[in-house]
């Protein structure tokens, strides 16, 4: 067989070839291409309810509005003793959670540098009590917790540190009638046991 004979019988075959693959792929349909179903987003589910405060906040409603005290700052480390007029305002604070409030001291001859101080108190329903955080512009700041009241008395009792020093201290407030309460307070500074007390009137309130 010549050279050109071989080179014709292969254009053949090729050519038959190239014939066939065109009608085999002209027979298969195109491929479809299957689409998943779309998965459901998960249902949200119920969102927990919001919390509330604790029922046995209502029992701190004495103190809000405007109080007007006055009393003897007995001497301390703090400085010597003088006689105090202050006004402490409590307002509900933080959608329920707390009671906050402020108390400013008048300033004069003798108190130059007049006392003021923020406090805040809530009740923790864990442990069954209620918590007064307090801080000054003495740089003294404490915790304490009271279980509540007990007849017409309700008395915290905690930790403050002053000047750097750890120190016990209790507040009993005393209440006198639905307008007047006496704040007594005691502490050990230093080594010094002080003590000391005011009567705080409730201002009328304001139409």
């Amino acid at each position: 067989m010549s050279a050109r004979r071989v080179v014709q019988s292969l254009m053949i075959v090729a050519a038959a070839a190239s014939t066939v693959l065109a009608q085999e792929t002209e027979k298969k349909p195109p491929r479809k291409i299957e689409r998943k179903p779309a998965v459901p987003a998960d249902k949200p589910s119920n969102p927990a309810p919001a919390p509330k405060p604790a029922p046995e906040l209502a029992q701190l409603k004495y103190f809000l509005g405007t109080w007007h005290c006055e009393g003897d700052v007995p001497a301390s480390p703090m400085g010597p003793a003088h006689k105090s007029r202050a006004t402490v305002v409590t307002r509900l604070d933080l959608d329920g959670f707390w009671y906050s409030g402020t108390v400013r001291e008048e300033k004069t001859a003798a108190t130059p540098r007049a006392m003021t101080g923020m406090f805040h108190e809530t009740y923790d329903s864990a442990k069954k009590q209620f918590v007064m955080l307090w801080v000054d512009n003495y740089g003294a700041w404490s915790t304490e917790t009271s279980p509540g009241w007990e007849g017409d008395k309700i008395a915290y009792s905690g930790e403050a540190t002053m000047g750097g020093e750890k120190v016990p201290v209790r507040d009993t407030f005393t209440r006198k009638s639905a307008t007047e309460l006496v704040h007594s307070y005691e502490m050990t500074m230093g080594g010094q046991k002080i003590a000391g007390d005011e009567t705080c009137k409730k201002a009328a309130a304001q139409k």
